[in-house]
């Protein structure tokens, strides 16, 4: 997988703050203090949908 993200680059203050971020499959991303972000199923829910209308359709 990549991606490529285009921005403007912007001056920002010295701090001693930092964040580190995995990306994955199974979790999409999981930051450095331990949270995680579950990684999006949109064709789980368009099967969902799918099941639903040819079961209308076909009854």
């Amino acid at each position: 997988m990549s991606f490529v993200v285009e921005i403007q680059p912007e001056i920002l203050l010295r701090t001693d703050n930092s964040v580190g971020i995995d990306l994955g499959i199974k979790t999409f991303a999981t930051f450095s203090n331990g949270t995680k972000v579950d990684a999006p199923k949109p064709l789980k829910k368009r099967i969902k949908k799918l099941r639903k209308v040819k079961f209308v359709t076909i009854s």
